[in-house]
């Protein structure tokens, strides 16, 4: 049920229709920020259990992600335009890295911290959104099952200081 509300959410922020009554986009994001805190228990369980690391694929399918991660995001018409100058390879080597070890795997990630990563970018609730809606559709893509697209989802949502300049 929580993994609907997170589909809905993330959905809705797709609508260029901002004439609709509905919740704003920071309506949206605490909706995601209090999902991800009230199943945090249920997440932190199942990394017990099997890491997270393992559930996505190891290194292999997670550079797989990346990869069409970049794709989306650069093809993504809201946020295409902060990546026309992104080179795909370190986008892809930084990402994997980030989320290999970031859900339980061996390595060490040498990227930038999110917060110097993005901070130039300006952005909003709408483009976290938006971005958190191609990192769903892509994990899908992939066959990905609810319970890793929504901790995938929530580690992001964690980030939300740092990236969003509203």
């Amino acid at each position: 049920m929580k993994f609907l509300l997170l589909l809905v959410l993330l959905v809705s922020c797709t609508s260029k229709d901002n004439k609709q009554a509905g919740p704003t986009d920071a309506d949206k994001v605490a909706g995601l920020q209090n999902m991800c805190k009230e199943s945090a228990s249920a997440m932190k369980e199942r990394q017990a259990k099997t890491s997270l690391y393992s559930r996505l694929g190891e290194r292999e399918k997670i550079k797989v992600f990346a990869d069409n991660l970049f794709e989306a995001h650069k093809n993504n018409e809201q946020i295409g335009h902060m990546f026309a100058t992104v080179n795909k390879e370190p986008f892809v080597r930084n990402v994997t890295e980030f989320l290999v070890v970031g859900t339980g795997g061996k390595g060490k990630y040498n990227g930038g911290d999110m917060s110097t990563v993005h901070k130039n970018l300006k952005i909003t609730n709408s483009d976290f959104l938006s971005a958190g809606g191609d990192v769903q559709v892509v994990m899908k893509g992939l066959n990905y099952g609810e319970n890793e697209i929504q901790e995938v989802v929530c580690a992001l949502v964690s980030f939300i200081p740092v990236v969003v300049k509203n």
